[in-house]
């Protein structure tokens, strides 16, 4: 009788756990597996389809679209013009581009903003003066893009009007402006800057410090080994550690153009010791460079 009921068991364990087997198949890894199929479609389709839209498309959603839809497209559309192999080169588009910023001053600010660096992304100094305009009566947020815009752009003529804003009350403004100056690029524009060393917000002398370095001038030198030393930038309780760590590769990038004995030392220690991995590697390669 043992005998008899083992066997019996042995029998039916392999049926259970077969029968088992059939249910969690059926009812969660065919499911499961159909689910992902169809997620994976879906992804692939969404990204043939936006892959294919073009920057004459977006535009056009920006003037006919929605709320949403319009700021999504303005970013899409500054984001893809990034490549200049997809800027349009007829007149026709910078017409349109420079048309929709002028329509967008009293729609959802991001639209003025993310079409602000559209123009400037395609390095057309041809929206030189639509940005210049857009200064005038700008909110506080599209102001301050609008200056980095001008930065991008890299056209020269915009310097005296962007020397104007140094001296701006809010202290935003004052740092990008010095940003965008330095991002220009007119060696004239140096004693501004230096003078931007002075500035009572810190956070307008780092710019200004990185700005100099850009044009090979130590000025700033001393600012410089502060944004190398995360302590220092500890004390900033507004500065959150992402924040900080790009600081510290701007600081570092800036350090570069320089080749100084003391901003070196601190490159090769950030490039051993640092917490972040990309610190260290940017170190390593501006004490090569």
């Amino acid at each position: 009788m043992t005998s008899s009921s083992n066997i019996q068991t042995e029998t039916n364990e392999p049926e259970e756990k077969s029968f088992f087997g059939i249910i969690i198949h059926s009812f969660f890894v065919i499911p499961f597996i159909i689910a992902m199929a169809a997620l994976l479609l879906f992804a692939s389709m969404h990204w043939l389809t936006r892959e294919q839209l073009t920057a004459y498309d977006y535009l056009e959603q920006v003037k006919i679209g929605g709320i949403t839809k319009r700021w999504q497209a303005a970013f899409e559309l500054s984001k893809i013009l990034a490549n200049p192999k997809l800027i349009p080169q007829e007149e026709r588009f910078a017409n349109e581009l420079t048309a929709a910023f002028q329509n967008s001053k009293t729609d959802d600010k991001r639209v003025q903003q993310y079409l602000a660096l559209a123009m400037a992304k395609t390095g057309n100094p041809v929206f030189l003066n639509t940005l210049v305009s857009g200064l005038n009566g700008a909110s506080d947020e599209n102001l301050r893009t609008i200056i980095y815009a001008l930065g991008l752009l890299k056209d020269k003529r915009a310097v005296p009007t962007l020397l104007q804003y140094l001296d701006n009350p809010d202290e935003r403004v004052r740092s990008i402006t010095v940003v965008s100056l330095g991002n220009i690029g007119d060696d004239n524009i140096r004693p501004a800057l230096r003078r931007m060393l002075e500035d009572p917000q810190p956070n307008v002398q780092w710019g200004a410090a990185i700005s100099l370095a850009n044009f090979k001038d130590p000025a700033g030198k001393n600012i410089l080994k502060n944004l190398l030393n995360r302590n220092y930038l500890s004390q900033y309780k507004e500065v959150d550690p992402q924040e900080q760590t790009q600081i510290v590769l701007e600081a570092i990038t800036a350090s570069s153009y320089l080749n100084d004995a003391q901003l070196n030392k601190q490159l090769q220690e950030l490039s051993k010791h640092d917490e972040s991995m990309r610190v260290r590697s940017l170190s390593m390669a501006a004490l090569q460079k």
